[in-house]
């Protein structure tokens, strides 16, 4: 079997060393045959790098490289262009000057490697020159951009900053449009899709591939069984299940993410990173904390449902990233929280899209992980605390469940109370005590309407169903709030659809550093 590379975003690197390759060129080929300027938004991870690198290649000519690919008897390969790379993944951003000095330094390495001079003293007038004179030199070039929306990304809680270096990145790639009779191609890639009149302003033309390319990063069903057979066959063996049910494992916990509603892809890195060590764990979730979401939460106001119910739905084209008005579920939808179950269209009315979380990686790291960011709790230590509190619930331990609550929100930093809006505090208490009710291993249902009212929340587990209600304020007791929550419950019947279950009724009570909760069957 072929090594794997866990670690390796570099096309000529897995080549060259036989590392495995999962052959994306027949879609690559697909989209360079017809058009000359595209866009494509993916999740981190999700083989953006390894894409631009095989588009270097490509364009480059290096034919020996592509033996035994779907390209390799179907590209010109005499055909040759200067390739631009634009890396944009490995900078310092943290303030305006540090993104123009890497972005400057980008530029002279890429000049020193084509033996060119750029002559403006300006950033974008220097990006310019780069590609007027190596077209001279050497023809039309091709431009390859990767994480073009890093810098912005790295700032995003700070907006002023944000919006400075989108207006600076905005003046760099409309270099784009001012230099289009030296290009022969352009590929810009990030995490996130912002509008075209926010970044790309001049570049009217450039095809977004968001939606309409589905299957060129990410592995599908098909990948995964051609080309990691033997060692599907190998775990399989060495855990003594057949590989039928080894198979309907990774998909639950791997597959799901979709940008049609009908190609349903696996992580790549999850996938190299399960068959490396022969074991399932949270593979994407952990190369990176998602900062930038949990500062998100933290800083904003949010709706908690779109996170809890399944089935949400939009209407129109794939939405765009406002750093401006940042919507909740777009964030988490270009970021890989959310992805597309499933697309309904019919002529003459917009496409609707009915969003749900990808799988069981996703949907077990992310509120764990939203815990320990809030609590500062080891992401290691939570799961044995959610078990004894799931027992609390069971044993209508009222005392143990207070005690338990009392501890989680005692290590909750003074930053959630202090300098902090009150409506983004009680979004803020919402998630943060329904991802530890999620953690417990609960199904969660949130803002669930009945015909007498609107329940907080719902949780079930196997014959076990809990109706919470909470209640927040600065000015009311902790009694009050609690006698309110527990009234709403038995006054509105939630519990009525479930009695034939073993329900309990959880009424919760939040007052900043404060909490109290009552049990009832």
């Amino acid at each position: 079997m072929k090594d794997l590379p866990t670690d390796i975003g570099t096309f000529s690197t897995i080549i060259e060393n036989d590392y495995l390759y999962v052959d994306k060129t027949k879609y690559i080929y697909e989209m360079i045959k017809p058009g000359k300027k595209y866009f494509l938004s993916r999740p981190r991870r999700f083989g953006k790098s390894l894409l631009i690198s095989t588009l270097e290649e490509v364009f480059q000519g290096n034919k020996k490289l592509f033996k035994n690919l779907y390209i390799h008897d179907k590209w010109d390969w005499n055909q040759t262009y200067p390739v631009i790379h634009v890396d944009l993944g490995n900078g310092e951003y943290e303030s305006i000057n540090d993104m123009k000095y890497s972005l400057e330094d980008i530029i002279n390495r890429i000049a020193r490697k084509f033996c060119v001079n750029t002559y403006s003293k300006q950033l974008s007038g220097k990006f310019a020159d780069l590609i007027e004179e190596i077209y001279k030199k050497s023809g039309k070039v091709v431009i390859l951009i990767d994480e073009y929306d890093k810098p912005i990304m790295d700032n995003i809680e700070d907006l002023m900053l944000a919006d400075q270096i989108r207006k600076v990145l905005n003046s760099f790639y409309n270099v784009l449009k001012s230099s289009d009779e030296y290009i022969e191609f352009i590929f810009i890639t990030g995490v996130t899709k912002f509008s075209k009149t926010s970044i790309f302003s001049g570049l009217n033309n450039l095809t977004d591939l968001t939606l309409d390319c589905p299957l060129i990063c990410g592995y599908s069903q098909k990948e995964l069984e051609t080309y990691f057979d033997e060692r599907i066959n190998e775990l399989a063996s060495e855990n003594s299940i057949t590989k039928e049910y080894l198979l309907d494992i990774i998909k639950q916990w791997y597959n799901g993410y979709s940008y049609n509603g009908k190609d349903f892809l696996y992580n790549p890195y999850s996938i190299l990173l399960l068959f490396a060590k022969k074991k399932f764990n949270n593979y994407w979730f952990e190369t990176g904390t998602p900062t930038f979401l949990m500062k998100f939460i933290k800083n904003h106001v949010f709706d908690v449902s779109v996170l809890l119910n399944p089935n949400q739905v939009i209407s129109g084209s794939f939405p765009d990233f406002d750093i401006k008005n940042l919507d909740f579920t777009t964030v988490l939808l270009q970021t890989g929280y959310l992805t597309v179950k499933r697309e309904d269209y019919m002529v003459g009315e917009l496409p609707k899209y009915t969003l749900g979380i990808p799988n069981r990686e996703v949907d077990n790291s992310l509120y764990t992980h939203i815990l320990s960011y809030y609590t500062k709790q080891s992401v290691g230590n939570l799961p044995s605390l959610a078990e004894n509190m799931l027992n609390d619930i069971i044993r209508l331990d009222n005392n143990a469940l207070q005690k338990s609550f009392d501890i989680l929100f005692s290590n909750i930093p003074c930053s959630i109370y202090k300098n902090v809006k009150e409506e983004i505090r009680e979004a803020n208490y919402q998630m943060m005590f329904l991802s530890w009710m999620k953690i417990l291993g609960l199904e969660i249902q949130g803002e669930i309407s009945t015909s007498k009212g609107r329940m907080d929340a719902l949780l079930k587990k196997n014959d076990l169903v809990v109706v919470i209600e909470i209640k927040y304020s600065l000015v009311k007791s902790l009694d009050k709030m609690i006698h309110e929550a527990m009234t709403q419950i038995t006054d509105k019947e939630y519990y009525k659809p479930y009695i034939d279950k073993n329900v309990i009724l959880l009424g919760v009570a939040i007052k900043d550093r404060d909490i109290s909760c009552k049990l009832k069957d």
